[in-house]
């Protein structure tokens, strides 16, 4: 199984199955892709999918969490998103008048985090079932469900993450809480009067930490842990973030460290917001072509911020979760132990636990792109290895 871009998908075989927001099934793995069934995913904003490809058919993307748990959080999280929606009524109001109303204790009847509390434990136990240390493939987002898709990957890093710092299951299950409502002030963002204005959209973007802030804290059953990863994780180590122009300290996010409190951003905050910029970052359908990075780009950018912009020990712990080269991914040799493979082409078949960046791969094409026999190879075996992403 091989990811490509929707672009080179049409004749190809799909090989996973891709599902609407709701969890019901939109096309099922194996079916041909035609101009028409492309033409459909390019509408929902699919910008890349799995397909079956001769040579990796042992090729076979695990998500850290199984597909039941996946579908059923996001036809939750939908429904749950559905309901504040026709509850809300913030149509051609002020930025001013929807904080009133919130500071008022407006829709805390509908109990967001009681509902997503459930959902975020769910998704907590399966990663702890089955062991997962690092993410084993791409995330792949579509424009329609991005919103939902976005939350749960940032949850899934967000936990992974926090699992590298040890923390405690209380610790992890409002880390993962605070990291699923992150967004969630955007949902009144797009009523708020003016919203449809681009200059008056980007100003009030930097407002949806405060709105998420203001709908969550009304919920009886939600800590302050969770409501201020919510309010801070756009807040950045140098205090040029928002809403509020918090400072960090770059220091581990963990409970024994002395740290700063007034005016500093909280430490599970820390987190949320390295795996959400990371996560707006790769194979984002909503970025137009050429803005969208993949997970190496998107790495790299993120070191190059970390200190300045991000906390450096958690960029660090992402770099421990996430691999360059993931499962399905096609990569091109640039350098390995025998030089007559330089320029090969193939996919990466496996992650190796005791160094994720040095992937097995399957070599299926030679430098003119001719198809050859499958070679497998197990780069960890050797000390210079280096592979180019081409998607």
């Amino acid at each position: 199984m091989r990811l490509c871009t929707i672009e080179e998908c049409e004749g190809e075989v799909l090989g996973k199955s891709i599902y609407h927001a709701n969890g019901k099934l939109l096309l099922g793995a194996g079916y041909r892709i035609t101009s028409l069934i492309k033409a459909k995913l390019v509408e929902r904003g699919f910008n890349h999918v799995y397909i079956m490809e001769e040579g990796t058919d042992e090729v076979i993307p695990q998500d850290v969490i199984s597909d039941e748990v996946r579908l059923q959080s996001k036809a939750q999280f939908s429904d749950k998103i559905s309901e504040v929606r026709r509850q809300s009524e913030f149509k051609d109001l002020t930025r001013d008048k929807a904080v009133e109303l919130l500071e008022k204790g407006y829709l805390k009847s509908v109990n967001i985090t009681y509902d997503m509390r459930m959902i975020v434990e769910e998704i907590l136990k399966d990663i702890s079932a089955a062991g997962s240390r690092f993410l084993n493939t791409v995330m792949i987002k579509s424009e329609e469900t991005y919103f939902i898709d976005h939350a749960i990957n940032v949850t899934v890093m967000s936990i992974l993450m926090g699992r590298k710092y040890r923390f405690s299951k209380p610790e992890l299950v409002s880390l993962a809480l605070g990291s699923f409502l992150h967004d969630i002030g955007m949902i009144i963002i797009e009523q708020i009067k003016g919203s449809d204005n681009p200059k008056k959209a980007e100003s009030l973007y930097k407002e949806h930490p405060t709105f998420g802030y203001l709908l969550i804290r009304n919920s009886p059953d939600v800590s302050p842990m969770e409501t201020q990863i919510v309010n801070q994780h756009h807040e950045f180590q140098d205090g040029t973030g928002f809403p509020i122009g918090l400072k960090g300290e770059n220091l581990p996010p963990i409970k024994p460290i002395v740290r700063e409190m007034k005016g500093h951003i909280f430490r599970l905050a820390e987190i949320c917001c390295v795996a959400n910029a990371f996560d707006n970052m790769v194979y984002n359908p909503l970025k137009p072509p050429g803005k969208q990075m993949s997970i190496e780009q998107a790495i790299k950018q993120i070191i190059l911020d970390s200190e300045r912009i991000y906390n450096r020990d958690v960029v660090q712990t992402l770099l421990q979760v996430v691999p360059i080269y993931p499962v399905g991914a096609t990569i091109k040799v640039l350098n390995l132990v025998d030089p007559h493979l330089v320029g090969y082409v193939g996919v990466v078949a496996k992650i190796n636990e005791k160094n994720i960046n040095k992937p097995v791969i399957i070599l299926t094409k030679n430098k003119f792109m001719k198809k050859i026999k499958p070679i497998i190879i197990d780069t960890s075996k050797f000390t210079t290895v280096d592979l180019q992403i081409l998607l």
